[in-house]
Order: C-alpha cells, then sequence, then structure tokens
C-alpha cells in the first residue's frame, strides 16, 4: 500500500511494472481519486520545478510578475543586481499579500500596514518599530522561493532544497539552445488558454506518445509532420521528441526566413506538467497543464518569438494549433476522463515495443513510474 492512504491500491499489485515492455498503464484511481490528486499537490507539485515564465517578462531591475503553485501565491522579481528572484507573495507581518498582477517597483510595500522590502525581499522600513521590545527586521524577510532559469525559461520551486534544475534536468539547457541559440532575447508573441475536462496526466501523457497522432491528427500528419519519424528519447526528469517536418510545411517557412534551415521539429516533455516544442528554429512554445481538481485541468500555450510582432507563418501555426490540434488533443483527453470512471475499466496494456518506434508509448509509462514513485515516497 502507499504509505498514509490505506484505502489507495499499490499500482504494481494491478500490473504496472517499472519495465515498459510488461507493463499495464497506472490504475484508473490515480487520475480520478481527490485523495490521490490532493497527494499530487503535496508531493509533487509543491517539491517540483514549475515553469512560470521567461526572462523577457523581468527584463529590467524591478520588474515583476505574480504567479501560483494551487493556492500559494509566488512573487518573481529582477533584482538590483540584475538576478531573478522569487518569493511567497505575502507580508510577513499580518499576512496580507504583497503585489498583483506585473508591473515595476524600485522597492515591495505591504498595502495594509506598509511594511517595506528590497528587491532581494530584505525587510528594510516598519512603522513604529523602534518602539517594539525584541524586535528585529533581521528576522522577517521574505520567505524565498526557488528560482532557476533554462533555456530563457523561468521556474520556480517551493521545495528549497530540492535538487538544481540544471542538474535534474542535466542536457535540457543544451539540447533547446542547439535549435534556438538566442532562446533568452526572445519576447512573448502569443498565448492561448482553455480548461481541460481531464486530469492533468492524461495531457501530459498525450503529449508525450505519438500512437495516437495519424488517427487523431489527420490534418497535420498531412500538412506539417512526418509522424512515422517520430521518436523519443527518456531522460530522468524529461523527454526529447524528434520528428521531420513535412518537405512542404519546410518550404513555406523558408520564404518567410522562419525555417532556419531546419526541417525537423522538437519537443520535449520536462515532468510534472510542461511541454517545450521547436517548429523550426528561432523560436519556441510552451504548452503547460496546470491542474485543478482530479477531473480538471487549465491548459496553457505561449509562443516566444524574436519579436511581438508575429509573421504570417508564425500567425498561421497559431490558427492550426487552435482550430485543429488542440481541440482534436482535447477531445481525445476528455473521453478518456470520462472513461476512467467506468467500473468496466480499471486500467489497461501500454502498447512499448522493443525498438521505441513511432507507436511505442514508453514515453507515457516514463511519465507514470515517476508519478508513481513521487506519490510513494520514493
Amino acid at each position: 500500500m502507499l504509505r498514509g492512504t490505506e484505502h489507495i491500491v499499490d499500482p504494481f499489485d494491478l500490473g504496472f511494472s517499472a519495465d515498459s515492455a510488461l507493463s499495464k498503464s497506472l490504475p484508473a484511481q490515480f487520475y480520478t481519486d481527490p485523495s490521490m490528486f490532493d497527494r499530487e499537490r503535496e508531493q509533487i507539485f509543491f517539491r517540483s520545478w514549475i515553469f512560470v515564465g521567461h526572462v523577457s517578462d523581468v527584463a529590467a531591475v524591478g520588474d515583476y510578475f505574480t504567479t501560483s503553485v494551487f493556492d500559494q501565491s509566488v512573487v518573481v522579481v529582477r533584482g538590483n543586481n540584475g538576478e531573478i528572484g522569487a518569493f511567497y507573495n505575502v507580508c510577513r507581518h499580518r499576512g496580507h499579500d504583497l503585489l498583483c498582477d506585473a508591473g515595476r517597483v524600485a522597492r515591495i510595500t505591504c498595502p495594509y500596514h506598509a511594511w517595506t522590502y528590497t528587491l532581494d525581499g530584505t525587510l528594510v522600513g516598519v512603522r513604529n518599530a523602534d518602539q517594539v521590545s525584541q524586535f528585529s527586521k533581521d528576522d522577517y524577510s521574505l520567505s524565498p522561493v526557488g528560482v532557476e532559469t533554462l533555456a530563457g525559461l523561468i521556474f520556480i520551486n517551493l521545495d528549497t532544497e530540492a535538487p538544481s534544475l540544471a542538474h535534474a534536468a542535466d542536457g535540457l539547457d543544451q539540447e533547446i539552445r542547439s535549435f534556438v541559440p538566442d532562446c533568452d532575447n526572445l519576447v512573448h508573441a502569443h498565448r492561448d488558454h482553455h480548461i481541460m475536462r481531464c486530469n492533468w496526466k492524461i495531457a501530459v501523457e498525450n503529449w508525450s506518445e505519438c500512437y495516437h497522432c495519424q488517427i487523431v491528427h489527420k490534418p497535420l500528419a498531412t500538412e506539417y509532420i512526418d509522424f512515422t519519424t517520430f521518436r523519443i528519447e527518456l531522460k530522468p526528469l524529461y523527454q526529447r521528441q524528434r520528428m521531420k517536418l513535412q518537405a512542404a510545411m519546410v518550404e513555406t517557412a523558408s520564404t518567410e526566413g522562419d525555417a532556419n534551415g531546419i526541417d525537423e521539429q522538437a519537443s520535449w516533455t520536462l515532468l510534472p506538467n510542461l511541454g517545450i516544442q521547436i517548429v523550426h528554429g528561432g523560436y519556441l512554445m510552451t504548452a503547460q497543464w496546470r491542474p485543478i481538481d482530479a477531473d480538471h485541468c487549465e491548459f496553457v500555450e505561449n509562443w516566444y518569438l524574436p519579436t511581438a510582432e508575429p509573421t504570417d507563418h508564425q500567425r498561421e501555426l497559431f490558427r492550426f494549433r487552435a482550430e485543429y490540434t488542440q481541440p482534436e488533443d482535447l477531445a481525445v483527453c476528455e473521453g478518456v476522463q470520462r472513461g476512467l470512471h467506468s467500473r468496466g475499466f480499471g486500467n489497461g496494456r501500454l502498447m512499448v515495443d522493443a525498438d521505441h518506434t513511432a507507436l511505442s508509448e514508453h514515453g507515457s509509462h516514463h511519465i507514470q513510474h515517476w508519478v508513481a514513485q513521487k506519490l510513494m515516497g520514493q
């Protein structure tokens, strides 16, 4: 049994295996049970590196934005030393939130009693402090949150003792930069989002296999990608997905200067819930599935380009994603969630072949095994 959750079955008792070639999928309970979702909140999302933005979002000293991991509000800010910091977005006095949305500040001042902090979180201004016995401002700096950047993307971790992202995802920064050398200087150009009526893991697993691609994404297979070339390579914390683009797609992009001589699309899955995609090189897209509850997540897609004004070809990519790929994935992911509530399912067999071909689900198994380990305290 999983520790502390006697009513939750051990997946390894129901055919799930560390050996992907022999493994069934995780039991349906891992996708539908609210108590399992609560465990994920604590064991996964409060202890993992979560994508929150791009370095261009805090380009100048004092630039900040607020974000959250579930109900935990965080402020990300560019400090006076030029470094990016992150803190819980709460005043250490009486608990009022400090900042909202995004903007630029010289110092962080609480709107309730005006306690004031520098950009590195140090408490420097407290009215009437000299009249209060045994009070030291040094004891009430803002509570830090782990923050790192990778290929121009900003990540936070509520667990300040967690291994660094650079170590946990060793090699990922170099892989992305091999396609987008100037990733730090990109800017945000497009965002799309919607609510999905499915567990977040279903959507991430869907991103991480192509067994469904030629069935579900027929326009994508016809116009954009040769799915027979799809391959996934597994690393401890991420997956690398590579595939060839259709020749017509490369030719169209080249006429607008978007292709940079690249005929390959590269994508990555960074656990727990981020997809990163490069269509031609020179710019990138992030896809994130933010959990809401066991049956719902929010899908957020962001595009980072060399300029905030997209080319006609890039706008066509936005349109195609919004009109075809996103709705197609939405439909099948929500269909899976409905089915997982059926008493007639339980769990199924993952299709993993020895050569890890385009039709192999070893990427989905990789995610499921990682989740199972986290929830079992391994």
